[in-house]
């Protein structure tokens, strides 16, 4: 009996981080997809630095959950919030990731993106699981967590080596917020933005 219960738990192991090759398939082609629209609009050098961290900026947007991730890093502060806050601090958040984003990856010089598997994650999600080649380095790897909205996909958090984008700027803006209120985070994420002129190029 002994044997068999520890066959039935090994088995049960293997299945949750087994690639999820069928049910995730969508998911892992959705990661594809927006990966190679990001590459040509990064790789493009016939157009200015500006003009491909704009386009980048549009890709993200449409790709990632923003408004589910801005509510989810404030955690229990969000119900201490004013609706104007609220509005104000999306709009804010929003922004901020999107030229953060734009402005780490726009010299991209010829990395390349290989997914290597999906597993669950949860009830709802998906992590694609992928690979970041880079010419002069080692591979970087880079977990999607997926979620299906209605007809579409979003990413809602990107694990970088282990670290999740989530919990990091959860922990950032619950330690401002704790001092410094929610007017105090708004003015924060204010500064930040000014540090994020374009750039010719």
């Amino acid at each position: 009996m002994r044997v068999k219960a520890y066959r039935l738990i090994i088995f049960i192991a293997l299945i949750g981080v087994m690639p999820l090759r069928s049910a995730a398939a969508d998911e892992a082609k959705f990661i594809q997809a927006l990966a190679d629209q990001a590459i040509s609009v990064l790789s493009d050098k016939g157009v200015a630095l500006e003009e491909r961290e704009r386009r980048f900026q549009n890709l993200l947007q449409d790709g990632f959950a923003m408004t589910l991730i801005g509510r989810f890093v404030v955690g229990r502060h969000w119900k201490a919030m004013t609706p104007d806050q609220q509005a104000e601090y999306q709009a804010l958040f929003a922004a901020w990731v999107l030229k953060s984003y734009s402005a780490r990856l726009g010299g991209y010089s010829g990395q390349k993106f290989e997914i290597d598997r999906t597993a669950k994650a949860g009830q709802n999600d998906v992590y694609v699981r992928t690979r970041i080649v880079q010419p002069d380095s080692g591979p970087l790897r880079c977990d999607w967590r997926v979620r299906r909205f209605q007809d579409q996909y979003k990413v809602i958090d990107v694990v970088v080596e282990g670290v999740s984008m989530l919990s990091t700027q959860r922990a950032e803006y619950n330690a401002v917020l704790r001092q410094h209120g929610p007017e105090g985070l708004i003015e924060a994420l204010q500064t930040r933005l000014t540090k994020f002129p374009a750039k010719a190029g």
